[in-house]
């Protein structure tokens, strides 16, 4: 097999005595979507937040296409391919669809402030190719949602805003994509639709790795690869989701009530 694209070494995050995640280890290759599952506080978005330079460590290591992200600043690890959803809305719901995708696309831009100014030619010329860019992407998750790229954000359906974060997500152009819980708000019509959306989107980028928080189990059977599951900040099972759907101490984690940590 492979170098893995993403390695957790026994990572550890505290938050004033409390342990968020208590040596959590695990790999991802690339092309592979991992779930990840627990109850409500078991570390899930505490281990997004770690991975994506929000919190840093207080043991462990996590390395990135060969490089240690320990200590790095957010705004580099997304340099270094790795982007994120997130459980709430972060959307510019006065801005339109497009647009939202538009900035996504500025750490793969070169114009600044000055060029704009200077370079009007040059940074026209980016800001239409950008147009064109996030146009790609708004059909490649969703052809419903290119139609609508006109509209400001804050106008669509919750299931389309989630769609539309996704599709920002990817214009950074990731190695690696997380994704906090993205059928949140779905029925069960809209979450069946976000599975092909995403299988779509990995079809057309198989080297795209996809992590992904989610609580419906609906998901959980049909896109993960592999699925891993937390509790208390430890890693309790791993494997695919037929093999740990079944096993007493998973399900004592999610009927025996909820953690207590972040």
């Amino acid at each position: 097999m492979s170098q893995p694209l993403l390695e957790c070494d026994s990572v550890t995050v505290r938050f004033r005595g409390l342990l968020a995640l208590n040596d959590v280890s695990f790999s991802l290759q690339q092309g592979e979507i991992l779930g990840i599952i627990g109850p409500n506080g078991a570390g899930k978005s505490t281990l997004f937040n770690v991975i994506t330079g929000i919190y840093r460590a207080n043991a462990g290591r996590i390395r990135f296409a060969g490089r240690d992200l320990n200590g790095k600043p957010a705004h580099r690890i997304v340099e270094l391919g790795i982007a994120r959803t997130f459980q709430s809305s972060r959307l510019f719901t006065d801005m339109s669809v497009l647009d939202n995708v538009v900035i996504g696309l500025h750490t793969r831009t070169r114009t600044s402030v000055l060029d704009a100014i200077l370079r009007y030619r040059r940074a026209r010329r980016e800001l239409n190719d950008a147009a064109t860019r996030a146009g790609e992407l708004l059909r490649t998750v969703s052809a419903e949602l290119y139609e609508q790229r006109h509209r400001r954000a804050g106008e669509l359906a919750q299931a389309d805003r989630r769609r539309l974060e996704i599709a920002r997500a990817l214009a950074t152009e990731p190695k690696l994509l997380l994704l906090d819980e993205p059928s949140s708000g779905m029925d069960d019509r809209e979450t069946q639709a976000l599975v092909r959306d995403i299988r779509g989107v990995h079809q057309r980028r198989p080297d795209l790795s996809i992590m992904i928080i989610e609580h419906d189990m609906s998901l959980v059977a049909a896109l993960p690869d592999r699925v891993m599951v937390l509790d208390y900040g430890q890693k309790i099972a791993e494997g695919s989701f037929e093999s740990i759907r079944s096993l007493e101490h998973v399900e004592r984690a999610y009927l025996g009530g909820k953690s207590s940590h972040a």
